[in-house]
């Protein structure tokens, strides 16, 4: 039996588990991370790990044969280097390391020690690939000759605009990040590729100061063939398209889709031989189809494991290093690393064709720095939009994030201090609320896996950041939360500032159900302890800063497509985000005991359809954008289908769909904010032209 130690509890980790979880002659023996909570949750889940906070402590302790190690790249060398000193085997995620010189320091380690040494480029075990691979070792097709591949691949860091990622601090991190998925592939076709040239395309500017070298065009060869690879890493519609050119025919593999196509010539005249193929291609895709929905089908009522492309190459991954392993502990050859080592080398001479600049540091705020108004989340969409207004106003802002690398060109502003932290914090928290008289609580609070998780932290944020305003004497605390802490399912209603919080909160979603349970908590807060808390609910808040695809028009599985939460009929309630800026300095400025206890309603005065929305949108991006009306029936029917297949794949605990819940997601209801408007003195947007310019062309760009 292997002794395998999980170096780091983040989301990969599952992917890891589950591949050993397959796999009897290996055990989860360690898990090792800095969060004490995280690791006990990860080695619960392998059944009963022991548990550390540090590699050390493991290797005093309970030294593992092997570890696969999980950390983000910057931390790669830094904790590979003392389990392969130790003569620990190291299965890497990738990239190997930072640069070449630190992954040639790994290799270096593991000879000394003997240790065998692998990255995880878990791609080349995708079933596509792999059946791709199988057709050109046949040789039917003859010798390959050339590879052309695409990688067209969405980042949801930055469609969220999270540019504190490590992967946006230099081109060399974005294609260590991205580039070497595909890079990996050619690598296993052609051999370790020479990079011929390198062009990139203009930088993407997302925000401003922020510049993302997205967009590639590589040549590369080997002595065995030459390969072009295109690289578009943020594209809105994914494509991962190979195609390989053989002397006798071509093999085409769209992985994202887990299909192949394979072209021959064939004994007839050219139209018979072109019809033969079209017909081949097209039972070939049957084929794919039905073996897809197939293996999903299994993986749903746990006849069999993951069936998308990502798992099953994770778990041939992992299953080839421990085979690796196996077979080198029997006097076979130990795995060192190269292929991991000349990929990193690859990225860091392609990153030095493009034009770098600096990215200039925040400043970091003196130890007795005073500011006017501290904003809490201040870098998201919405607190972008209020530092920018309240500086226009000759404020000092204070502004702390989780997050606070590769910041807009806004933060660096002379009157901005950028604090890290987050709102689950106490000393973090109260550090910053103390420079400031005015506080604003943009900050969400982190999620969770479950209700409980999800509530614990939006709750326990809130309060937190409410309790340090009373240790600190604030004068006042706007805590901004959401109409989804409202119920908005019944078009009869017309809520005003009056109307509370859903009365029947456990009948609401987790998102709904725990703005609810926070609203409260800070009223009681204001009751019990007079704390001088605001509440404001920004509806759906849309402009410049944040995607156009809102989740409250209903659900995009794709950008394209928008499956309606309701008919899109009804008008829903919009609001831009320098409005609810507009909004939030105005509560800071009335009189406290106009807003005092006070929870107010954000919305603007152009309301548009949800079908209206999506049309304009399409037109002003040139765009196929879609939405499917659906009613209550079949949005019901749906989250029943959903909830079974949960049931049925041995998920416990998972909570029967709610009518309520579904109801109010299609904000039937209107919102009357007649006196939101004369309590804050708020003139939100009223003009349609200004509306569809703000809203909507802005993303046109």
């Amino acid at each position: 039996m292997r002794n395998v130690a999980l170096i780091g509890a983040g989301f990969i980790a599952d992917a890891h588990l589950t591949a050993l979880a397959a796999m009897p002659d290996v055990r989860v023996s360690a898990v090792v991370d800095p969060s004490a909570d995280r690791a006990e949750s990860l080695a619960r889940r392998a059944g009963g790990a022991q548990v550390f906070t540090s590699i050390g402590a493991m290797l005093a302790d309970a030294k593992p044969d092997a570890a696969h190690v999980l950390t983000p790249p910057p931390l790669h060398r830094a904790t590979a280097e003392p389990l392969l000193k130790a003569g620990v085997h190291v299965f890497l995620e990738k990239p190997m390391a930072e640069t070449a010189e630190d992954s040639q320091a790994l290799m270096d380690a593991a000879t000394a020690s003997g240790a065998a040494l692998k990255v995880n480029h878990n791609f080349v075990f995708h079933p596509a690939f792999q059946r791709l691979l199988e057709a050109i070792k046949t040789g039917r097709y003859g010798p390959l000759r050339a590879v052309q591949m695409r990688y067209a691949a969405p980042l949801r860091q930055m469609t969220a605009r999270q540019f504190g990622h490590w992967m946006f601090d230099s081109p060399r991190n974005l294609l260590l990040e991205q580039a070497v998925h595909p890079l990996s592939l050619i690598d296993a076709l052609i051999g370790t590729p020479e990079l011929v040239a390198a062009t990139p395309e203009p930088f993407a500017r997302p925000a401003p100061g922020i510049e993302i070298a997205n967009r590639w065009s590589l040549a590369l060869r080997s002595d065995k063939a030459e390969a072009q690879l295109q690289l578009i890493l943020g594209a809105n519609y994914p494509s991962w398209s190979i195609s390989v050119l053989c002397d006798d025919g071509v093999i085409d593999v769209e992985m994202f889709e887990n299909r192949v196509v394979e072209r021959g010539a064939n004994a007839e005249i050219a139209q018979i031989d072109h019809a033969k193929r079209s017909f081949k291609v097209a039972r070939g895709a049957a084929k794919d189809a039905a073996r897809g929905l197939g293996s999903y089908t299994a993986e749903l009522l746990r006849f069999g494991g993951k069936s998308d492309g990502f798992n099953r190459s994770m778990g041939g991954s992992v299953a080839q290093f421990h085979a690796d392993l196996t077979a080198f502990e029997k006097g076979g050859e130990r795995p060192a690393g190269e292929v991991g080592r000349d990929l990193v080398a690859l990225c860091e001479d392609t990153a030095a064709k493009a034009p770098t600049k600096p990215i200039p540091a925040i400043a970091k705020p003196g130890a007795n720095a005073a500011f006017d108004v501290a904003v809490l989340g201040g870098t998201g969409f919405i607190g972008q939009h209020l530092t920018r207004a309240l500086l226009a106003k000759g404020k000092r802002v204070a502004v702390m994030a989780r997050t606070t690398r590769n910041l807009a060109d806004l933060f660096h502003d002379p009157n901005v201090g950028v604090f890290s932290g987050s709102i689950s914090d106490p000393e973090a928290v109260a550090n910053v609320v103390s420079r400031a008289p005015q506080v604003v609580n943009l900050a969400h609070g982190g999620g969770g896996a479950t209700r409980d998780a999800i509530t614990a932290a939006m709750v326990g944020g809130a309060e937190t950041v409410a309790k340090a305003c009373l240790d600190a004497g604030s004068e006042r605390l706007i805590f901004v939360s959401s109409s989804a802490a409202l119920y908005l399912g019944d078009v009869k209603d017309t809520l005003d500032h009056k109307a509370g919080p859903d009365p029947q909160p456990e009948a609401r979603g987790d998102y709904g159900y725990a703005k609810v349970m926070a609203e409260e908590a800070m009223l009681r807060l204001h009751r019990e302890n007079k704390l001088p808390v605001s509440i404001l609910r920004p509806a759906v808040v849309v402009g410049e800063g944040t995607s156009p695809f809102h989740s409250a028009l209903g659900a995009f599985n794709t950008e394209t497509h928008c499956v309606g939460w309701s008919k899109g009929v009804t008008p829903l309630p919009f609001v831009l985000g320098e409005d609810v800026a507009e909004a939030i300095i105005r509560s800071l400025e009335v009189p406290l005991d106009s807003v005092s206890g006070k929870a107010l309603n954000l919305v603007g005065d152009v309301r548009w359809t949800a079908q209206k929305y999506m049309r304009e949108l399409a037109d002003a991006t040139g765009r196929p954008l879609y939405y499917h009306p659906q009613g209550e029936a079949a949005l019901s029917g749906m989250e029943w289908l959903k909830w079974a297949a949960k049931r049925v794949s041995g998920r416990k605990g998972v909570p029967t769909p709610s009518k309520r819940d579904l109801r109010s997601r299609g904000m039937l209801s209107t919102i009357d904010t007649t006196a939101e408007k004369e309590i804050l003195g708020w003139s939100p947007c009223a003009d349609e032209d200004v509306f569809r310019q703000r809203a909507i062309k802005i993303h046109a760009t």
